[in-house]
């Protein structure tokens, strides 16, 4: 990764903190709470600015408008989880362009130190070439912290990846590549004070690609601050990054995404 790039991302790193995707915009703690027999959600508007460029040779920024909707049922002993996401963002003279996602994930004896995870995916982004991207996996999901105002998990598993591409070099052509990934990651979520809490998650997904003989690894993160405006209604900003070592096609390999929306809750 380049220095100028290192510095974009350090700027806006710190941007996002003093102001603040794809995390889970519901509140985490209350899925580890004793409580149980319940169901939580929100649904996010958010307003973004985006690098998502088709091909590395393109530089240009987006903005877009981007929608969420996430549901929790809490169980006595076991969470489920639904994330559900949709993005429209263009640039001034560009065509229009979407992503979209769906995200189930169970989280198996959630109270537990140790708890496990299953999960699965479905994905489009047309800005980047990507007409389907499915995911399955799982998860052990490890509690390293725990306080009345800060927790923190890591998470470390494996998943089955599939991926369409549509070729830059060749018209109407999809390359398919079916891959075994690692999947790992760590959240840290702080409550700051009654009214602003910070969420941060950072994954790494790697794994030996058979059909060209290489490793393809993917490191992102997301950071939320969220402002409680009422009981129901909360201000989020939040940033992610992605970069992928050996991208499929000649594609941007370092994208993200900078977004500032409400969210209400229920």
């Amino acid at each position: 990764m380049s220095i100028q790039k290192l510095t974009i991302l350090a700027v806006l790193t710190f941007s996002s903190f003093t102001a603040f995707t794809q995390i889970l915009k519901v509140d985490k703690g209350s899925i580890s709470s004793d409580s149980s027999g319940y169901f939580m959600g929100s649904i996010n508007l958010d307003f973004n600015l985006n690098n998502r460029s088709a091909t590395a040779e393109q530089n240009i920024t987006y903005t877009g408008i981007d929608g969420d909707a996430d549901l929790v049922y809490v169980g006595k002993n076991h969470a489920y989880i639904l994330l559900n996401q949709l993005n429209y963002f263009k640039t001034t003279t560009g065509p229009l362009f979407s992503t979209g996602q769906a995200h189930f994930r169970i989280n198996f004896l959630r109270k537990r130190k140790i708890s496990y995870e299953l999960f699965s995916q479905i994905q489009y982004d047309q800005g980047r070439k990507m007409p389907l991207r499915l995911l399955e996996g799982g998860n052990v999901r490890i509690r390293l912290m725990e306080s009345s105002k800060a927790t923190m998990h890591i998470g470390i598993g494996a998943m089955y990846e599939r991926e369409n591409w549509k070729s830059l070099e060749v018209e109407d052509m999809i390359i398919e590549k079916e891959m075994i990934k690692s999947t790992n990651y760590i959240n840290y979520k702080q409550k700051i004070n009654e009214n602003v809490s910070f969420n941060m998650s950072a994954y790494y997904q790697g794994g030996y690609d058979q059909e060209d003989e290489v490793f393809r690894n993917r490191i992102s993160g997301d950071a939320v601050i969220n402002v409680k405006l009422t009981d129901r209604l909360a201000f989020n900003t939040s940033f992610s990054a992605q970069y992928e070592d050996k991208p499929i096609i000649a594609i941007n390999n370092w994208v993200y995404s900078l977004t500032n929306g409400f969210k209400f809750s229920f």
